[in-house]
């Protein structure tokens, strides 16, 4: 086999590769707790708002400053090999530097901004553009995800991920470690909840309601992720078929398609699956977080009457 076959699912190219997909999982967590937040955001209790801001600053701090970079070092490596694809990449690399800007904004904004105006105009005002931003981001995750599984492992060979992970400089996500997180924005940390380990990553739970209210919040991402890819391998397919111009072609462009859509049918049965397993620790725990965090005035039951 050549390198370049090799190479998306073994060594650097696989772990990197790796790498910006476990970022994308702590990312879309991130955003769901922003949802949930935004509608707390009017109340009287500061919380929403100490949330929030540690939630922009982890994407300042984390997505902007080293997933996005390591993300354009990629883009830029792929146009090199290629072209079709340099007028996508270049706009998704400057769609990361206009959302840093806006999360700068935000952030800024919801620190700056009166009590009493969070529930007025301004505050409505400002929560809508927080969901316009995280609304922005998922479709954005969503494209570059077409570019991870499409093409980045597809084109790039040995020595185009070496130099890759030669420029990085290692830094994890810290969602991938709850003390690190509590310690860098224990706001947030504390909201994600009570660590939950299973699927190798720290799941986070909320009272039941709430809990079942981001679960289906994370179907509705899950499927709209699915939509996405079924319309790029729809596409790939058809660029497939119309290329064949000849017996030998059709045969490799049949095998070409029945691999993309057997991956593709095994990610529609695997994702769900994987939602389900999450979704059901994440509902069980929330029934038992009161208790398993002493937020009762006591862990011991009710006395009987006296004898």
């Amino acid at each position: 086999m050549t390198d370049r076959s090799t190479a998306g699912h073994q060594g650097p190219g696989g772990d990197f590769m790796a790498s910006l997909r476990r970022d994308h999982a702590g990312l879309s967590r991130v955003l769901r707790e922003i949802d949930a937040q935004l509608t707390q955001l009017s109340e009287p209790s500061e919380r929403a708002r100490r949330v929030l801001v540690d939630a922009l600053r982890y994407l300042l701090r984390y997505h902007h400053t080293f997933h996005h970079p390591r993300e354009d070092r990629l883009f830029a490596r792929i146009r090199r090999r290629d072209h079709a694809l340099d007028q996508t990449l270049r706009g998704l690399s400057h769609e990361h530097e206009t959302g840093e800007r806006q999360a700068e904004e935000l952030a800024a904004e919801l620190a700056e901004i009166p009590a009493r105006d969070l529930a007025g105009p301004r505050g409505q005002r400002l929560a809508e553009r927080i969901r316009g931003y995280v609304g922005h981001t998922r479709i954005h995750m969503r494209e570059e995800e077409a570019v991870f599984y499409g093409r980045a492992e597809a084109v790039l060979n040995a020595t185009d991920w070496e130099e890759i992970m030669a420029a990085d400089d290692g830094s994890q996500d810290p969602m991938s470690d709850l003390a690190s997180l509590r310690a860098q924005y224990p706001d947030l940390a504390d909201q994600l909840g009570l660590p939950v380990v299973h699927l190798g990553m720290v799941e986070r739970t909320q009272p039941i309601s709430d809990e079942m209210r981001l679960q289906m919040l994370a179907l509705t991402d899950l499927y709209g992720g699915l939509l996405h890819d079924g319309l790029d391998l729809a596409r790939s397919n058809l660029d497939c078929l119309l290329s064949v111009r000849g017996p030998g072609s059709l045969v490799r462009a049949f095998g070409q398609v029945s691999r993309a859509n057997m991956r593709f049918a095994g990610q529609c049965l695997a994702e769900p699956s994987r939602w389900v397993v999450n979704s059901g620790a994440a509902m069980v725990v929330a029934c038992l977080r009161p208790y398993l965090r002493g937020d009762e005035p006591s862990g011991d039951l009710p006395e009987g009457p006296a004898e």
